[in-house]
Parts: structure tokens; C-alpha cells; sequence
């Protein structure tokens, strides 16, 4: 089912993902029944001249014919709410900073090809009078056939001109110097990107650290990078010479042009060692970084792969940037950096204290905080973006560096670790000692929770980012497309319905599973997965009233929570109150952005966390407010209430403590990156994952700590 139509013509079927400049659904052309994608970019429809300029930059994009460049089919401006538009082939495969956060850097050999490729894409793009100025991971699509394509052709100049908040449009972690001058950029600022974009393929990490909006400008500004060979081994003297040759400050020390940089990588991929000669390209690797990467958003200066020498764990000075250059880049003083990083698509998700670092994996808990709230606090190698669970004195948890973690819920002490073959971002589940917990990998794991040892693995096909539930003997998972009951026993599937797209965590309650995914809320019957009912965004009405245009009202729903006989439910606009036995409606409140933590029911009142920075307490049997409160970033999980006190974690780096009753913040705890994880509260403790690597347990009865 469509979810809107643009254009008259393309059908909007499953979101794929949202960036700085835009969101990417999958899409079906109506007329000639293709698969395409499609970009919808926000705009302001009074803004004639910047509309003029996007359709001319694209089409100019759209002019573009390499293999290397993904296609342009049609372009245009929606004639309802005036959203502009790019329909595109469709391509299978991952984005290279997908790439690079789930499997590390590449072999050489294969960093070599796939920076060759974008060349020789960049060459054709040159010689047509375009230049790309965001060139990044996250712009390069890696295709099943090992074929790169770019992304993103002409929209970057379109967006430069038509950001008010800053003339600086793109990635820190890979812009060039010029760019925080007057220069818009040439050619050469694409090359600039292409050698941060080798760099973080050879080593893992970009070739500046730094974590702030100022101090990264200073650096690509005044700091000579680290070759790549120094950070890995087996990294030819020739292939670090182009790299530093293509990170030069100076435009005109850079390579001439992007062909003779797709000639040099082609003649270091065909070159053989010859005899007593240093490592070449044709050999193996000394030394294969395989490190995981974080998850951090696009564009992020990814922590260093940690090996011997001096790249590893540099600090980056602040160089020469004058407060005036930063107001007038929109930046500000160091009290709005975080404001400010919005306007340059910079998300840095991978900061962690050098001593915190899991370097020591038998010990990696830090007590050496002043902090009297810190309890303690254990890093992983990855943002934790699961929520723990606690049972029998143990802290179980989950890490993007693919492992699920045992820790002591006293001192933080490792007691096991499982690897598994992805991220892990949803919160074990535990029941009669076991611990079962579902990977990116796409299996769901059942691990003894006492030694960590798996007692079976079941793999669904499908990608896994929800946590598991278990009931009545049955593990229930929600997967891309499927709802999947197993044997908790055995790992034996049981039966799987396919019901939505981007299933929630499922919530089952009196013989009855319900799951909410991308389109739709479901009753499914626990024992059979027959369907009971099932209520549709559609179902709800559309959000304009144009015959052509099946937009539904609402979509992107939460994990359900099941209440009293009644589902609650969050959605990009709203929050629900359904009825358990028939689905319908019994109210509904509207907080006007996307809601992604499930709703938490605690002493007839509905609490949930939102993207606009607020978090709300609603009188479960009516919808309405009792209270809000703003915290200084989104709120994506979902909030934890014990003793008539809410704890919530959001973006702005921070763990708050709230009134359960008026909303009044009690506390707030800093950690060093944005809080996805929902907390859990045991025993007057804490316990939150961050997405600087760590997981920490807080006192909650403590009035004051830093924030």
C-alpha cells in the first residue's frame, strides 16, 4: 500500500532513510511500473529562486551518464505542499559508512578498487561542470556486485544556497579547508573528501579526531593528518603519499585532476612486489584492521582502530579559528556548538575518555570519576544504544561492536560476553535463566545466563533491531517484514506472519500478540498467529484531502504497551489509546513530531519521550496533558518510571531524573554522547547505555551531580 504518492505519479511504499538533506523512500513509478527511489527534500514553497535552483542543479546532475553515478529519472516540485523531489534508480546494497560500521575497514586491496571507482565517477562529474561538495561514506552505495556509485550529485550547492542558518553546507569530518572561507569549492574540494574518505577505508578512522565543531575546523584547517600506514600496517609508502597528497591544505598541492587520481590507485592495484621490496598492494595484509566502528550518524569522525603509533588516540588542537569565523559559519561560542552541528550534518557519537577506552577487556570500569552519582561505568568497543536489563544481580546488555555483555550490577564487572554477528541494539530479554536477545545478524540467540553459552540460535532472514519477548514459553520477535514466534526451549520456529515493514518489539498480553510496524498496528492470536485485528495508518484518514494523493494520516509506530485492556502506541504525530479487543480508537493526543520510545503506563498515566526534546505525562483513560518537559535534544527511548520518578535519557547527552507527578526535573546526569537507551532503575540504581561506547549506573538518590 502506498503511503503517499509525489508528483502524481511515484508511489511512496517503505521509508529507507532520513539524512541532512532529506528523506529516501522505495518508491513505484505508477506509469511504467518500476521500482524507483525517491528523495524528498524540505522546502520553503514561497522560495521561487531556491525551487529554480535545485530543478537547474539536478537536471544538470540528472545530465550525468556513469556507471559510477546513480541514474536520475525525474525531478520535480509536489503541487500539494510544494516538497521538491529526485526519483532515482533503486539500488540494492549498503552505503560505505554502513559498510564500515558493521564489517571495519576493508582489505587494502578492496580500499584501493572502491576509492578508484568514486575517481573515476568524480572524473565524469568534473568534466561536466559538477561538483559534488559532500562527498562521503554515506554518499557512496556499495552494490552487490562490488560496484560504488555516488549519491547525491547537486544537491549539496542547492542546499548551500538555501541554508540560512550557515554558508557552510556538508560533513565536518570530510570538508575541506576552503569551505570555511568564502571558496564555495571546485573540483579539488571533491578530491579533498576522496582522501578523508581513503583515509577512514585504510585505517577505520577519518584522519581528525576531534569531537567539536571548532576544534575539527582548526584541524583540517592547521593540523598535518597522520599517514594511513602508521595507524596499519602492510599500507604502501605510495598509497600514503596520495593520500597525503589529497588531504593538502593548499587546492593547488592536490592531485590535478580526480583522473589522475583513478590513474595512480589503478597502477598502485596492478603493481606486483618486486624482489626485497616493501609491502605491495597484490600482497596480503600484515595486519587487517577489523575493529568495529560506531554507530554514529552520518558523517562522523569515527574513533581511531586502535593499533601502535602515534595516529592512535591524538588530540587535535584548536588551532586559529577566531570566534567571529565561528559566529559567522554559525557555529557560536563553545555554550551552542551542539546547536550548531545541526546546520552541518555532524554527529558525533563515538567520544569516550581515553582512559574509559575497553582496551583492558577484563577490567574496562572506570571508578575514578569525582562524580558522587557514578556508580560505576563500563565501556564497550561501540555505542550502546540497548537498554540493560537486570536480573539476579547482573546487568545484561547489548553493544553495537556486535556483543551482547554480562556485567555485574554492583561493581560493573565483566562476568561473560557473546559475540555475535551484528549490532545489538534491542534489550536481552531474560527468563528462567536464560537470556535471549536478537542481532542485526539477523538471528535471534538464546545464551545461558550464567556462563554466556549459547544454547541455540535461530537465523530469521531478516535483519533485527527489536528486543525479544518471552511468554508462556514462546520467544516473539519482530523482524523487516515478519512476526516470528519460536520454542524458547529449542529455537524451533513456531509460525511467522508477515504483517508490516520495520516490526516494533512485540507485547503480548492474555493469549494475544500485538506488534506495530511502519504502517500498522496488529492483534495477532499468540498460539497460531491468525490475525484478531488490525488497524491500519490509512484507517485513520489521510492528511489532505486531494483525490490523487493516499498519504496516510499517521505512520512509523512504536513498540505497543499493553494496559488495563487498552494498547498505547506512539506514531510520527501522535500518541493512541486502542482498545485490546477490537483495535478502535479511544483517543488520541497529538504531540506534532515522531514519538520512537514505546509509551510507558504507570499509575493511570501514559509517559513517552518525542523528537521535539519533550517529554510527556498523559491521563491514561482520556489523552489529556498533564505535563511536559523540554530536554535539550531528541527523545528517542522509551522513559522508565519506579518510586514516582520518570528517568529518560536524550540526545543532549543527558539522563534526567523527573517528578513523576509534576514533571519537575530532580536531577540531570552528562555522559558523553546522546542517550538512546531506555533506562532500567533496580535496587535505587540506574542503569543507561550512551552512545559514547558506555554503560553506566547512576544512584538515584543523590539531589545533585554535574549536567
Amino acid at each position: 500500500m502506498a503511503l503517499r504518492v509525489v508528483g502524481g505519479r511515484y508511489e511512496l511504499v517503505a521509508f529507507v532513510g532520513r539524512g541532512g538533506m532529506g528523506e529516501v523512500w522505495e518508491g513505484r513509478d505508477r506509469v511504467i511500473e518500476r521500482r524507483v527511489a525517491v528523495k524528498v527534500l524540505p522546502h520553503d514553497r514561497r522560495d521561487a529562486w531556491g525551487a529554480e535552483l535545485f530543478l537547474r542543479e539536478a537536471r544538470t546532475a540528472g545530465g550525468l551518464n556513469h556507471a559510477g553515478v546513480v541514474t536520475v529519472f525525474d525531478l520535480g516540485q509536489d503541487p500539494d505542499d510544494g516538497a521538491l523531489y529526485l526519483v532515482m534508480e533503486f539500488l540494492a546494497g549498503r552505503d560505505l559508512e554502513t559498510v564500515l560500521r558493521e564489517d571495519g575497514a576493508p582489505q587494502v586491496p578492496t580500499a584501493v578498487d572502491w576509492a578508484a571507482q568514486t575517481a573515476a565517477a568524480l572524473q565524469n562529474a568534473h568534466m561536466a561542470g559538477v561538483v559534488h561538495r559532500d562527498l562521503k561514506p554515506a554518499n557512496l552505495m556499495l552494490t552487490p556486485d562490488d560496484q560504488i556509485k555516488i549519491l547525491d550529485f547537486g544537491i549539496a550547492r542547492y542546499m548551500a544556497s538555501t541554508h540560512k542558518s550557515s554558508k557552510v553546507i556538508g560533513t565536518l569530518a570530510y570538508m575541506p579547508p576552503e569551505r570555511f572561507g568564502d571558496h564555495s569549492g571546485d573540483a579539488r574540494s571533491d578530491l579533498y573528501s576522496l582522501g578523508c574518505v581513503l583515509h577512514e577505508l585504510l585505517t577505520g578512522s577519518t584522519p581528525f579526531q576531534a569531537t567539536e565543531p571548532v576544534a575539527m575546523m582548526a584541524a583540517h584547517l592547521n593540523t598535518p593528518p597522520e599517514p594511513p600506514g602508521r595507524a596499519r600496517p602492510g599500507v604502501p609508502a605510495a598509497l600514503d603519499d596520495l593520500v597525503m597528497t589529497l588531504l593538502a591544505k593548499d587546492p593547488d598541492d592536490r592531485p590535478a585532476s580526480a583522473a589522475e587520481v583513478r590513474d595512480r590507485l589503478r597502477e598502485l592495484s596492478a603493481a606486483t612486489p618486486a624482489p626485497g621490496a616493501g609491502p605491495r598492494l597484490s600482497g596480503a595484509d600484515t595486519r587487517t584492521v577489523t575493529a568495529p566502528l560506531t554507530g554514529a550518524g552520518p558523517g562522523a569522525a569515527r574513533a581511531p582502530v586502535r593499533v601502535p603509533g602515534p595516529a592512535a588516540g591524538t588530540s587535535t588542537p584548536v588551532g586559529r579559528i577566531s570566534r567571529r569565523t565561528a559566529l559567522r559559519l554559525g557555529i557560536g561560542t563553545a555554550a551552542s556548538v551542539g546547536i550548531a552541528a545541526t546546520a552541518f550534518t555532524l554527529y558525533d557519537h563515538n567520544t569516550s575518555d581515553d582512559h574509559n577506552t575497553s582496551a583492558d577487556h577484563d577490567n574496562p570500569v572506570d571508578h575514578t570519576t569525582t562524580d558522587p552519582r557514578l556508580r560505576w561505568r563500563y565501556a564497550t568497543d561501540n555505542a550502546v544504544m540497548s537498554s540493560p536489563t537486570v536480573a539476579g544481580g547482573v546487568v545484561y546488555v547489548g553493544s553495537d561492536d556486535k556483543n551482547v555483555y554480562a556485567l555485574d550490577a554492583a561493581t560493573g564487572k565483566r562476568k561473560w560476553h557473546h559475540p555475535t554477528g551484528g549490532k545489538i541494539e534491542g534489550a536481552p530479554t531474560v527468563a528462567d535463566g536464560v537470556v535471549y536477545v536478537g542481532s542485526s545478524d539477523g538471528s535471534v540467540y538464546a545464551l545461558d545466563a550464567a556462563s554466556g553459552k549459547r544454547k541455540w540460535h535461530h537465523p530469521t532472514g531478516e535483519k533485527l533491531e527489536s528486543a525479544p519477548t518471552v511468554a508462556d514459553g514462546v520467544v516473539y520477535i519482530g523482524g523487516s517484514r515478519d512476526v516470528t514466534a519460536l520454542d524458547a526451549a529449542t529455537g524451533k520456529r513456531k509460525w511467522a506472519v508477515s504483517c508490516d515493514s520495520s516490526l516494533e518489539l512485540p507485547a503480548v498480553a492474555d493469549g494475544v500478540v500485538y506488534v506495530a510496524g511502519y504502517n500498522s498496528v496488529t492483534a495477532l492470536v499468540a498460539a497460531t498467529g491468525d490475525e484478531k485485528w488490525a488497524r491500519r495508518a490509512s484507517d485513520w484518514g489521510y492528511d489532505r484531502n486531494v483525490p490523487w494523493d493516499d498519504t496516510p494520516e499517521d505512520w512509523g509506530f512504536t513498540a505497543p504497551t499493553v494496559a488495563d485492556g487498552v494498547v498505547y502506541v506512539g506514531s510520527r504525530k501522535r500518541v493512541y489509546a486502542l482498545d485490546t479487543a477490537t483495535g478502535n480508537k479511544k483517543w488520541a493526543y497529538t504531540t506534532g513530531d515522531g514519538i520512537d520510545g514505546a509509551p510507558t503506563v504507570a499509575d493511570n498515566v501514559v509517559y513517552l519521550g518525542c523528537s521535539n526534546k519533550r517529554v510527556y505525562a498523559l491521563d491514561a483513560a482520556t489523552g489529556n496533558k498533564k505535563w511536559g518537559f523540554d530536554t535539550g535534544g531528541r527523545v528517542d527511548g522509551a522513559p522508565m518510571v519506579a518510586d514516582k520518578v520518570v528517568y529518560i535519557g536524550s540526545f543532549d547527552h543527558k539522563v534526567y531524573a523527573l517528578d513523576a507527578a509534576t514533571g519537575n526535573k530532580k536531577w540531570a546526569y552528562a555522559t558523553g554522547e546522546g542517550v538512546q537507551s531506555s533506562p532500567t532503575v533496580v535496587d535505587g540504581v540506574v542503569y543507561v547505555g550512551s552512545q559514547d561506547h558506555n554503560v553506566y549506573a547512576l544512584k538515584t538518590t543523590i539531589e545533585n551531580s554535574p549536567a
